[in-house]
């Protein structure tokens, strides 16, 4: 539903929400038979990065749904 109503990622103040989010993505995407790709983001690492934090000091490279097109929509 979030991807049908245009979100870029999915941003979550739960450190257990995003774990389960980010990793068991690709497990959903077996059931629904398409891929989903949306990035999870805990809500600490984004307001890190609205305050310049480098994106590789916060692990976004770590995340098991890539990142990247959050960071690109970001410029950074």
């Amino acid at each position: 539903m979030a991807i049908e109503a245009g979100a870029d990622c999915i941003v979550t103040p739960c450190p257990l929400c995003h774990i389960q989010l980010d990793s068991r993505q690709s497990e959903t995407e077996k059931v629904l038979g398409r891929t989903l790709g949306l990035p999870i983001l805990h809500l600490p690492p984004l307001v890190a990065l609205a305050l310049g934090v480098n994106p590789d000091e916060l692990g976004l490279d770590r995340h098991l749904v890539s990142t990247r097109s959050i960071l690109d929509k970001l410029n950074i």
